[in-house]
């Protein structure tokens, strides 16, 4: 089942504010990726490999053959560069990559000759979307970029900020997670939540998932 958008070539943004499910619905697609028999390499900012790894055996209904495709790599303060000559190392066995998070990307990337955060968000990821997008288009690999950006409650202004990050990009997709009682006021529940694909200034509905249903695999 595809829940995350993805193509080879393209670079995938999926966005939403804190606590909305975004790595828990990664990891999901990232089972699914890895069932279908599909090489990933997954940079974790925010998990350790060992967290991963339970969540997809314990939850997704993974066996340990089923990771024998995946790699982890504990990013922590890894930057774009590393990022990227890991991508070109590792191109051959790789036909998606997920990294959990950008904004821990940036800060990892982004740091002054004191060692202080530069703090330019929109220049700065828009430089990390624009060397991402070039390596997925470059050796024909999806890439899932996840994003605390935005509100559930404030759809113009995500819509705005994803639109600045990616702009000039023609191989993106942009998507949104939020509540689905936010999003659709016909929909009353709170563990309800849609990716929304954002399609220029046009909200779609990619999918609709609920996110105790996924957990618990059923």
């Amino acid at each position: 089942m595809e829940i995350i958008k993805s193509k080879p070539g393209f670079l995938t943004i999926l966005a939403g504010k804190t606590d909305m499910g975004k790595s828990t619905i990664t990891i999901f697609d990232c089972s699914e990726k890895l069932k279908e028999g599909k090489k990933v390499l997954f940079f974790s900012y925010e998990y350790f490999q060992s967290i991963i790894f339970n969540k997809m055996i314990s939850h997704f209904n993974m066996s340990w053959s089923d990771l024998f495709n995946l790699n982890i790599i504990d990013s922590m303060a890894l930057n774009l560069d590393v990022v990227k000559k890991t991508i070109e190392l590792k191109r051959e066995n790789i036909d998606i990559v997920y990294i959990d998070y950008l904004d821990l990307l940036k800060k990892a990337t982004y740091v002054n000759d004191e060692g202080k955060i530069i703090l330019d968000d929109t220049d700065h990821i828009q430089e990390i979307c624009r060397e991402l997008a070039s390596i997925a288009k470059e050796y024909n690999i999806a890439i899932v970029l996840l994003s605390q950006v935005g509100a559930s409650t404030e759809f113009e202004k995500t819509i705005e900020q994803l639109n600045a990050f990616t702009y000039g990009l023609d191989n993106s997709y942009k998507m949104f997670i939020g509540k689905g009682n936010v999003i659709d006021s016909r929909i009353n529940t709170d563990d309800m939540s849609h990716l929304i694909l954002v399609n220029g200034n046009n909200l779609k509905h990619f999918s609709t998932i609920n996110i105790t249903e996924v957990y618990h695999n059923r």
